[in-house]
């Protein structure tokens, strides 16, 4: 049964108050589920409380629950929304399908991006004690990207990657002070949303990085940024998310360049004694 179909069947069990939140919801569906739980009781005009014993009543264990669900039907009523192009027997070359695609996807997120949630991400990645990187099974290469570069940044980087020993006992390391970038795109990953509500729990403030609104994800969010999603085959469009991250350490750079370029400056120090490269007399710190 879905949510408006419990919702209509338990009218008659409602007090007023509930009644009413209830109408609210089958009115603006759509953008309740885009609401967290003190707009929708504020838009509804009715008490948190109120909103809280609702959701009970739906046979609902917690509002996180509710919205979860909600979002789902939502995706499921606008057709779903993720979007794939079935047809491969277009003309022309492969490869010009492909970075149309992640190119249009660029200009998308691009053109999405909140300046005021990107600048709450760059404070929290610069000021939480312990950074962690979850990307789960599916999209662990994305993490291993951000942390390539990003830990020349700032110390005490972790990704993550599943429900395990290691994760379980960082755990006790973590609080509201500590922050972590979570990776979650279609078809959302169950070990990304669970290792997102476990952080949740602790207090860790998520930086969600997701494709939509409507992913499971953004609940749980301190601050979100979304590059959307569309598909050819299995493989995901990475562009946007990589140019994303890129994005984030500049201004990380920008935010706090004094800091950062001393660490930059040991990291090439320290290179140069690995003899990393084959090319060793560019220095990157010096152009900066």
């Amino acid at each position: 049964m879905s949510i408006s179909e419990r919702i209509m069947s338990l009218s008659g069990n409602f007090s007023k108050k509930q009644n009413q939140l209830g109408k609210f919801i089958l009115d603006n569906i759509v953008d309740v589920a885009l609401m967290n739980a003190p707009q929708i009781a504020r838009e509804a005009g009715v008490s948190e409380a109120t909103l809280t014993r609702f959701v009970y009543a739906l046979g609902f264990n917690s509002f996180s629950e509710f919205l979860l669900e909600l979002r789902k039907e939502t995706i499921n009523s606008k057709g779903g929304q993720f979007r794939q192009e079935p047809d491969l027997g277009a003309d022309g070359h492969i490869y010009q399908r492909v970075f149309d695609v992640e190119m249009d996807l660029m200009r998308e997120t691009l053109n999405n991006i909140d300046p005021a949630s990107f600048d709450a991400a760059v404070k929290l990645l610069l000021e939480c004690d312990h950074l962690l990187l979850v990307g789960g099974p599916i999209h662990h290469y994305i993490s291993l990207y951000a942390l390539n570069f990003m830990c020349a940044y700032r110390d005490n980087i972790h990704i993550i990657k599943q429900v395990d020993m290691s994760f379980v006992s960082l755990l006790e390391s973590l609080s509201s002070k500590s922050a972590a970038i979570v990776f979650s795109y279609p078809r959302y990953s169950s070990e990304v949303q669970k290792i997102a509500e476990i952080l949740c729990k602790k207090k860790v403030q998520i930086i969600g990085v997701t494709d939509s609104k409507l992913s499971p994800v953004i609940p749980l969010s301190r601050a979100y940024l979304i590059t959307p999603q569309k598909y050819i085959i299995l493989a995901d469009a990475s562009a946007s998310v990589m140019a994303l991250m890129h994005a984030l350490m500049v201004a990380m750079y920008k935010e706090n360049s004094h800091n950062i370029k001393k660490r930059l400056e040991k990291y090439e120090k320290s290179i140069l004694e690995a003899e990393m490269f084959v090319y060793k007399d560019y220095n990157f710190v010096k152009k900066m």
